[in-house]
């Protein structure tokens, strides 16, 4: 039942994003990220459906990426690949006469932005991957050994380039919000969210600060026995998980107590169990 529940919403969230595409992007002659930009750029200069456009180049870039990459790291990229682009096809013909008339333009962006972003958001969340740039990127690592998140954004740079030598200014600015806010969100989707913090305290108020932590702050924390590697002087580690919205707290009651302490502090974008009393 839950296997189902996860191919439902994957469905969902493929139809979520066909469907913001049809009915705002392409009706607005804008562009969303990646390949799906590259398949709308080239429906505004060729005419060719964007659902075949982006099926082709998903196909052709899924092909590459077996060659380098592990089958298991791309074959969850197959199904919203060949899903997003059909549902895009389907929609164009069911709803080729459907015209969603909001009052801004800015507003038909933003709903936009919000549709794929939480469309995407869905896929990941439920074990695919969506997006092929993401894959174009994870196999251009692999063949430089040097990877980094510069190359979607080359590929973003060139196709708003083309936009604005076809379309002008004001689509490229559109296009920008749709990028950044889509992209955010499927950031959020992949990565999560950083909802928790974790504190690295050396104090010579221990006790206290194990107090303030373990009675007030209600927080378990775990001591760790360290040595400095240039003083060879033994010392213990005060680690705690907290929630973000703790943060502040914490951070000062300990300053409060020891404003000679030192504080590392990182964010964990998951954790699970954080026990509190």
């Amino acid at each position: 039942m839950r296997k189902v529940l996860n191919y439902l919403a994957v469905i969902i969230g493929c139809e979520l994003i066909a469907l913001s595409f049809v009915l705002l992007i392409l009706p607005n002659k804008v562009l969303s990220f990646g390949i799906d930009g590259v398949g709308a750029l080239l429906y505004y200069t060729n005419g060719v459906n964007p659902g075949i456009n982006i099926l082709v180049l998903n196909a052709v870039f899924i092909l590459i990426s077996l060659l380098v990459l592990d089958i298991d790291e791309v074959k969850k990229y197959i199904l919203p690949s060949l899903l997003i682009p059909v549902l895009i096809m389907v929609n164009m013909i069911l709803l080729k006469n459907v015209v969603i008339e909001l009052p801004e333009l800015v507003v038909s962006i933003l709903v936009s932005s919000f549709l794929i972003g939480f469309g995407y958001s869905l896929i990941y969340k439920n074990g695919h991957g969506a997006g092929n740039i993401f894959l174009i990127e994870e196999t251009i690592g692999e063949v430089t050994k040097f990877r980094s998140k510069a190359y979607s954004w080359i590929l973003d740079i060139l196709i708003l380039i083309v936009l604005f030598i076809t379309n002008g200014y004001m689509s490229v600015i559109y296009s920008l919000i749709i990028i950044f806010a889509s992209k955010y969100l499927i950031t959020k989707a992949r990565f999560g969210i950083n909802d928790s913090k974790i504190f690295y305290v050396i104090t010579s108020k221990e006790k206290e600060v194990k107090d303030f932590i373990i009675r007030h702050m209600k927080y378990e924390l775990t001591v760790l026995d360290v040595k400095g590697g240039y003083s060879q002087k033994k010392n213990q580690i005060l680690l705690a998980v907290i929630n973000s919205k703790d943060y502040f707290k914490l951070k000062e009651g300990i300053k409060t107590i020891d404003p000679d302490a030192f504080i590392a502090i990182t964010d964990t974008y998951e954790s699970m169990n954080i026990k509190t009393f």
